[in-house]
């Protein structure tokens, strides 16, 4: 029974987090990849289902099933997270006073398009460019320790072409 209940417990893990993870790589586009992770989710979740479905009057299988799902969307979540897959758009808005930023990114290699812009605050300068994901991370603190009153946006492309990009 214990075995049973861990089985359970770990299948729906799996199974959800593979259902995350199937989801982004569908939105950004890879097909292909997307439909073997899906065989494995379903085949995982119909066997963990198995074995709940015919007992819906033990609470305590019900109970693990449900469990194992809401920890999947979690691990599946930070899993997705630490693979970062794909490109992300970043936009950051500085204050003009704090220009030098855009090509001290620059000499760091960063793809930076910029231009003026005119905020409530006053002149602005708007910072726009497309790297890897895990880049995004160290690209924005670079900027938060530049320029504290940044304003970031992240963004997710689907399709681009040409251009700039960062991957390493």
């Amino acid at each position: 029974m214990v075995l049973q209940l861990l089985f359970i417990f770990f299948a729906r893990i799996t199974d959800v987090s593979l259902g995350t993870i199937r989801m982004i790589l569908i939105i950004r586009g890879d097909k292909w990849t997307a439909a073997i992770i899906g065989f494995v989710e379903i085949l995982v979740y119909t066997i963990a289902l198995g074995m709940v479905v015919g007992a819906l009057n033990d609470p305590i299988k019900l109970a693990v099933f449900c469990l194992g799902f809401s920890l999947g969307v979690i691990v599946g979540s930070v899993i997705e997270d630490r693979l970062a897959l794909g490109y992300r758009g970043v936009q950051a808005i500085i204050d003009r006073d704090h220009g030098h930023i855009v090509e001290e990114l620059r000499n760091l290699g960063y793809p930076i398009t910029s231009w003026d812009a005119e905020g409530l605050a006053g002149h602005k300068i708007v910072m726009n460019m497309v790297l890897k994901r895990q880049l995004a991370r160290e690209v924005t603190a670079k900027i938060y320790e530049m320029e504290p009153e940044a304003f970031v946006v992240f963004m997710e492309p689907k399709h681009f072409r040409g251009g700039y990009v960062k991957k390493k």
